[in-house]
């Protein structure tokens, strides 16, 4: 399942390797996603399908324009999150790699963050990496056509551990994180006994205690659904999501072991969204029991009680990448029209 935004012929508008891809062939200016029906793009959902429906109309084009976001620009950023307080913006004082990205796109657009209004597909937590995410920003004007230039000037700009690896004009009614169908999360872990120095930073080490593959496999199944996952969601700092709905659905849970690099494991989660740190938090109660302390019976026990308190710590942020983030086909590309324009 893979999100492809086709560019023009002429000058690329995009570049990634995952969620959004470009081609240079197709002059349609289509994006193709083969898993996604665009009538429904959500599923079954019928709320999400109509909010959808209702963000894509003519009179939400005009409110938006009207406003001054006449240009929406999209990019596909990748970031080492060792340095940072996460991704949203805390303060000038703050390090985040929202910060970062309004200081390179307010140089490279003379607006301020305030018109800019960046926003993301994820809020990352602090220490938490990514190799998809994707996020959305607006302009008065346009950039001109070669947007690449303007994704190399970006990365001349930002610090060395933060890349854009795409940078091109979606719909303008795109919103990175509205407009998101699903996320796929990655989780590192290495299980040998001595541990590589070099995932120190990258995985979360557990060689002390032997991690049993299978049953983790067997174990990461049993998340795999719609379901009420409150008892695998924090509480943000400001309580705001303490009310919020906490249904979701996990659509794969898959473990895979490194070939290349014997005792590494990488956990893969897809699902239409995920809660504050639910990804991390299923990750421990899905490692105590790989490691023998627990059984599946009690991983169905903690699903079922739904009750915070009774599960594991979670696992650290290091070992977890937000790795693709999926959308429906019609919002990836400007339209082939100058209806929008």
């Amino acid at each position: 399942m893979r999100s492809r935004a086709r560019a023009g012929a002429g000058k690329r508008r995009a570049r990634a390797n995952a969620t959004v891809r470009a081609s240079e062939n197709d002059e349609s200016g289509a994006a193709s996603n083969a898993s996604v029906r665009e009538s429904e793009p959500y599923g079954e959902n019928a709320a999400k399908n109509a909010a959808y429906k209702a963000s894509m109309s003519d009179a939400q084009l005009e409110l938006h324009r009207a406003s001054g976001r006449d240009v929406t620009y999209a990019l596909k950023i990748s970031y080492d999150g060792e340095r940072y307080n996460g991704f949203q913006y805390q303060g000038e004082d703050v390090p985040t790699i929202q910060r970062e990205l309004e200081r390179a796109l307010a140089k490279l657009t003379g607006i301020d963050r305030e018109r800019l209004r960046l926003g993301a597909a994820g809020r990352t937590d602090a220490g938490v990496h990514a190799r998809g995410q994707v996020a959305h920003f607006y302009c008065e004007k346009s950039l001109g056509e070669d947007l690449t230039r303007c994704q190399k000037a970006m990365n001349g700009m930002l610090p060395k551990d933060i890349r854009v690896d795409a940078f091109w004009e979606p719909h303008p009614l795109f919103h990175s994180r509205f407009h998101a169908s699903g996320k796929t999360y990655h989780y590192y872990v290495d299980a040998r006994a001595t541990s590589s120095p070099f995932t120190r930073k990258y995985a979360h080490q557990v060689g002390w205690r032997p991690c049993d593959v299978e049953l983790l496999r067997q174990a990461a199944q049993l998340f795999v659904g719609t379901m009420d996952y409150k008892g695998f969601c924090n509480t943000s700092r400001d309580k705001s999501n303490e009310d919020r709905n906490t249904t979701r659905t996990i659509r794969r849970f898959d473990v895979f072991e490194d070939a290349a690099d014997d005792g590494l494991i990488r956990l893969e989660v897809e699902g239409d969204g995920f809660l504050y740190r639910q990804v991390r938090n299923m990750v421990g109660a899905l490692l105590v029991v790989a490691s023998g302390k627990h059984d599946l019976a009690y991983l169905r026990t903690l699903i079922e009680t739904k009750d915070r308190s009774r599960a594991p710590m979670g696992a650290p942020a290091r070992g977890l990448f937000l790795h693709e983030v999926f959308y429906p086909t019609e919002v990836l590309a400007r339209p082939r029209s100058d209806d929008t324009a």
